[in-house]
C-alpha cells in the first residue's frame, strides 16, 4: 500500500480524524465506513471457513472445522474447554461432537483422571484432513 493509497487521518492544518472538519457527521461518516469494511470482513470469513470446512468433508459444518482446530491446538481437549474457547454454550459442542464422530474426524475418551469427562481427539482422518487444509494454507 502506498501513502496515495492511505487514507488521511489528519493534516497540519489540525484537522481531526472523520471528516474534513471534524464534525460529527464526519466521524459518524467514518465510523459507517468502518463498520461496513468489518461487516465485508467477517463475511469473507465466514465463506472462507464454509469453504475450508467442505474441503475436509463435504458435511462438515463451519462450526465443526472450528472445533477440529480447537482440539488440533490443543492435542486433546474437554468438551468443555472447546466450548469455551470457541464462545459458544456445551450444548452446542455435545452436538456438534455427535456429527464430527459419524463422520469420523473425532473419537471421544475418558479423561484419565477423572472417568466422567470426555477427552476429545482427532482421528487419523480428521488429523490428515486439518493438515490438508493447512498445505492449502487454511
Amino acid at each position: 500500500m502506498t501513502d496515495e493509497d492511505r487514507s488521511p487521518v489528519g493534516d497540519a492544518a489540525g484537522d481531526s480524524p472523520g471528516g474534513a472538519d471534524g464534525t460529527a457527521d464526519g466521524i459518524a461518516a467514518g465510523i459507517a465506513e468502518v463498520e461496513e469494511q468489518m461487516t465485508a470482513l467477517a463475511a469473507r470469513i465466514r465463506a472462507t471457513t464454509r469453504e475450508a470446512a467442505s474441503r475436509i468433508h463435504p458435511e462438515l459444518p463451519p462450526i465443526g472445522y472450528k472445533m477440529l482446530r480447537v482440539i488440533r491446538r490443543c492435542g486433546a481437549a474437554h468438551a468443555s474447554a472447546v466450548a469455551d474457547q470457541l464462545g459458544v454454550d456445551r450444548s452446542v459442542v455435545s452436538r456438534q461432537l455427535r456429527q464430527l464422530q459419524d463422520l469420523g474426524l473425532v473419537e471421544v475418551g475418558a479423561d484419565a483422571q477423572d472417568g466422567r469427562v470426555r477427552v476429545l481427539a482427532l482421528t487419523p482422518s480428521g488429523r490428515a484432513g486439518i493438515e490438508a487444509d493447512d498445505a492449502e494454507g487454511g
